[in-house]
C-alpha cells in the first residue's frame, strides 16, 4: 500500500510497509487512514489513502492482483527471484494447500509397505540378487561411459556444473581413472557376492522367516502403522512446542536494530526487503532452555523407538520359543504386540528410558556441533582448523551413537528374554555381538539392502504420485483452494513422508530378524537345545562357523 498510486503505475516500497487490517479486494477503492504501527511507515494524508486490488501472499502480505496489475506483479516476482531464501519460502508456501496430496501419499506409502513385506515373504532372495546386479551394472555403466567419453567428458556436463580448476589439462586421464575405479568396485561387489553366496542365501531365508513370523502374529502387522502415526503425532507436538518456545525470543529487524545487520540473519537480507524481514534474537538463557527442550524432545522420540524395539523383540522371543506342531508350524498368540507393550511399560520402562537417554545425548551433541559448524561457515570467515576439529568431533559422536544404538537394540531383546536390568543386558549384548559377529554382519548387510531398496522404492513412488497429481487442473487452477504454484516441493515432502513410513516397515523385519538371531545365540551360549530355532537361522550361523557341532 502507498499514499499515492494509480492502477497503471504502482510504486511499491517493501522497505516501508504499511500495516492494514485486511487486504483490499476491490479494483478501485479508497481505504481508511490506517493508524501507524511502530514497525511500519507512517501513512501521510488527511482523508485516506488510495487502495488497489490485492491478493494475499503467505497469509501475510498484500500484493497487486496479477490480473489487473500484471507489470507490477511481474516486477515483484523478478525482485523476489533474486532472493533465494524468499523464493524458497514462496515455493514452500503452497505445501499446506496440498494437504490432500500429502495425506494420499501417506496412505499410499502404507499400502506399498505391506506389498513390499509380501514380496520379502516370498522372494527375498530374488530381490537381493536383483539389487546386487543393478549395483554392479550401475558401476560398470558409469565406468564404461567415463572411459569411452574420456576426451570430451567436460562437454557433457550440465550448464550449471563447473569442472574443477585445471581439470581440462588432465581431463582424459582423470576420466579413465574414475572409470577404472567404478569398474573395479563393480568387480569387487561381484566377487564378494559370489564368495558369500551361501551366507547371503541363508540371510535371505532368515528375513523370510522374520516376515513369516509377522504374518503369523497379526498384531505385528499393525506395528508399522502404529509407529508411523504415533511418532508422527509426537513429532508434530514437539515441533509445535519448539516453535512456540522459539517465539518467546525478542523479534527484531535490520531497521529496528542496527546491530542485527552484523548478524548472520541480517547479512542475507537485502535493503529492498529489510522492512518486512524479521528474525528472533535469543538470549543466553533462552538458548540453554532451547537446547534442553531439544534434548527432551530427542529423548521422547528415542524412548518411543526403544519401546518399539522392545515390543518387537518380545514378540519374536515368543515366536522363537513356541514349539513346532505336527504340521511344522508354530502355534503363537495373536496379541504379541500388546503383550510386549504391557510388559515393557509395566516392568521394564526404566531400561528403554535409560538407553534412549544415551542416544538422545549423542543426538543433541550432533545438533550442537552442526549449529557451530553452520555459524562458523556463515560468517564468511571460517577457520579451517576449527572446521577440521568440528568435523572430527562430529564423526566421533556419530560413531559412538551408532555403537550405542547397536548395543541397545540387542540389549532390549536380552531384557525381553532374561528380564535383566539394562546394564547387565548391555554386557550380554556385547558378548553376543562378539560371539555372533559374522552372522550378525551378514544378516545386517542383507537387511540394510532390503531396507534401503524398499525405502527408496516407496519414497520415489510417493514423490512421483504427488508430482503428477499436483500438475492436474485441480491443483493448478488459480480459483482452486488447493492451488499449488510449484509441484516440486510437494513431491519432495511426499517422498520424505514415503521414506519415513517405509522406514517403520523396514525396522520391523530388521529388528525381527536380529531378535531371532539373538535368541538362537542365547541357546548356543547356555548350551540348551535349540529345537524351536527355525532351520534357516541354524544354516546362517553354521555357515559362519558358530553353529552347533
Amino acid at each position: 500500500m502507498n499514499d499515492a498510486m494509480t492502477a497503471g503505475s504502482l510504486n511499491l516500497k517493501l522497505k516501508d510497509p504499511i500495516c492494514v487490517a485486511s487486504c483490499p479486494g476491490s479494483a478501485n477503492a479508497v481505504g481508511p487512514l490506517y493508524p501507524p504501527e511502530t514497525e511500519c511507515a507512517r501513512v501521510t494524508g488527511s482523508q485516506g489513502i488510495q487502495a488497489y486490488k490485492t491478493m494475499v501472499m503467505l497469509d501475510k502480505y498484500c500484493m497487486p492482483d496479477s490480473d489487473l496489475f500484471q507489470s507490477a506483479a511481474d516486477s515483484i516476482s523478478s525482485s523476489q527471484s533474486s532472493e533465494q531464501s524468499q523464493k524458497l519460502i514462496e515455493d514452500l508456501s503452497s505445501i499446506p494447500a496440498a494437504w490432500p496430496v500429502l495425506l494420499s501419499a501417506f496412505f499410499l506409502a502404507i499400502v506399498l509397505g505391506y506389498i513390499y513385506l509380501l514380496m520379502l515373504r516370498h522372494c527375498a532372495e530374488v530381490l537381493i540378487w536383483v539389487t546386487i546386479a543393478l549395483v554392479m551394472l550401475g558401476f560398470t555403466g558409469v565406468g564404461l561411459y567415463c572411459i569411452v567419453n574420456a576426451e570430451t567428458l567436460a562437454q557433457h556436463l550440465p550448464a550449471k556444473v563447473r569442472a574443477p580448476e585445471g581439470y581440462g589439462d588432465k581431463e582424459a586421464t582423470a576420466a579413465r581413472v574414475l572409470g577404472g575405479i567404478c569398474i573395479a568396485v563393480a568387480f569387487i561387489c561381484g566377487t564378494i557376492a559370489c564368495c558369500m553366496r551361501t551366507s547371503i542365501d541363508a540371510a535371505c531365508a532368515c528375513v523370510e522367516v522374520a516376515v513369516d513370523a509377522m504374518f503369523e502374529m497379526p498384531s505385528l502387522l499393525l506395528a508399522p502403522i502404529l509407529k508411523a502415526v504415533g511418532k508422527g503425532i509426537m513429532a508434530l507436538i514437539l515441533l509445535y512446542g519448539f516453535f512456540a518456545l522459539l517465539s518467546t525470543a525478542p523479534m527484531t529487524s535490520p531497521l529496528m536494530d542496527p546491530d542485527s545487520q552484523n548478524s548472520v540473519a541480517g547479512q542475507v537480507v537485502t535493503d529492498h526487503v529489510q522492512g518486512v524481514y524479521r528474525h528472533f534474537t535469543l538470549t543466553t538463557q533462552q538458548k540453554v532452555i532451547l537446547v534442553a527442550y531439544v534434548f527432551v524432545s530427542f529423548w521422547i522420540e528415542c524412548f518411543l523407538n526403544a519401546l518399539y524395539q522392545f515390543i518387537i523383540g518380545y514378540a519374536m522371543a515368543e515366536y522363537y520359543y513356541a514349539p513346532y506342531d505336527h504340521d511344522g508350524e508354530k502355534d503363537v498368540g495373536c496379541c504379541a504386540l500388546f503383550d510386549g507393550l504391557h510388559v515393557g511399560l509395566l516392568y521394564h520402562c526404566g531400561s528403554p528410558a535409560f538407553g534412549s537417554a544415551l542416544v538422545a545425548a549423542f543426538s543433541t551433541l550432533q545438533m550442537i556441533i552442526a549449529a557451530i559448524e553452520y555459524q562458523n561457515q556463515a560468517t564468511g570467515q571460517s577457520n579451517r582448523v576449527v572446521d577440521a576439529i568440528l568435523g572430527c568431533l562430529q564423526s566421533l559422536v556419530t560413531c559412538f551413537k551408532w555403537i550405542v544404538e547397536l548395543i541397545n537394540r540387542n540389549a532390549y531383546v536380552d531384557i525381553a528374554i532374561t528380564s535383566n536390568n539394562f546394564c547387565d543386558a548391555a554386557k550380554s549384548a556385547i558378548a553376543m555381538i562378539i560371539q555372533l559377529g559374522g552372522s550378525m554382519a551378514v544378516l545386517n548387510g542383507a537387511t540394510i539392502v532390503f531396507s534401503v531398496f524398499g525405502s527408496l522404492l516407496i519414497g520415489i513412488a510417493c514423490a512421483a504420485f504427488s508430482f503428477f497429481l499436483t500438475t492436474s487442473e485441480t491443483f493448478t487452477a488459480q480459483s482452486s483452494s488447493f492451488q499449488v504454484t510449484n509441484p516440486v516441493p510437494v513431491a519432495v515432502v511426499s517422498g520424505f513422508i514415503g521414506v519415513s513410513v517405509a522406514a517403520c516397515f523396514m525396522l520391523v523385519f530388521d529388528m525381527a530378524s536380529d531378535a531371532l538371531l539373538y535368541c538362537y545365540g542365547i541357546d548356543l551360549h547356555t548350551g540348551r537345545g535349540s529345537s524351536t530355532a527355525p532351520p534357516a537361522l541354524k544354516d546362517l550361523v553354521h555357515n559362519q562357523g558358530h553353529g552347533e557341532k
